[in-house]
């Protein structure tokens, strides 16, 4: 997927668990969204991978970053040092990165590096039907915002 469909999924998410901000929507928000870009650091093409080159050298795409240990490790980290709101923004972001991403052809093993357990979808990265959906996403978080508002 795109950052711009990730970022849509990834508020479409926050929207559904607002009540988890604990009326820190700012700091919930802000992380939910850079968070649901981290999984592609390791993406030498992504906007974060463009920013921090050195990750796409030592990791494969689509490996460790796009695990379930990931988003609970880093998840648990944001935790143990800042609470439980910036644990739901990093958990709920990173993992609607890999939600979105195992609808696409490319797919995801989502234990990594252990055994197999991979998703693979049908819409192709940038593609037209992946356009559709960023802007069906748009159209439910508008709604879901001005209902919240």
């Amino acid at each position: 997927m795109m950052f711009r469909t990730h970022l849509a999924f990834a508020f479409l998410i926050g929207l559904i668990f607002y009540s988890l901000s604990n009326g820190q929507w700012f700091v919930f928000f802000s992380l939910l969204l850079i968070s649901s870009s981290f999984p592609d650091i390791d993406n030498s093409k992504s906007k974060i991978g463009r920013k921090i080159k050195i990750v796409s050298l030592i990791f494969k795409h689509r490996g460790i970053f796009h695990s379930l240990f990931f988003v609970f490790g880093i998840s648990i980290l944001g935790w143990r040092f800042f609470g439980d709101v910036v644990f739901w923004a990093l958990f709920l972001g990173s993992l609607s990165h890999l939600i979105a991403d195992c609808f696409t052809l490319n797919g995801i093993n989502l234990i990594y590096p252990f055994r197999r357990f991979e998703f693979r979808g049908f819409v192709k990265t940038n593609g037209r039907l992946e356009s559709v959906i960023f802007y069906f996403l748009l159209i439910i978080d508008a709604a879901l915002l001005i209902n919240i508002l």
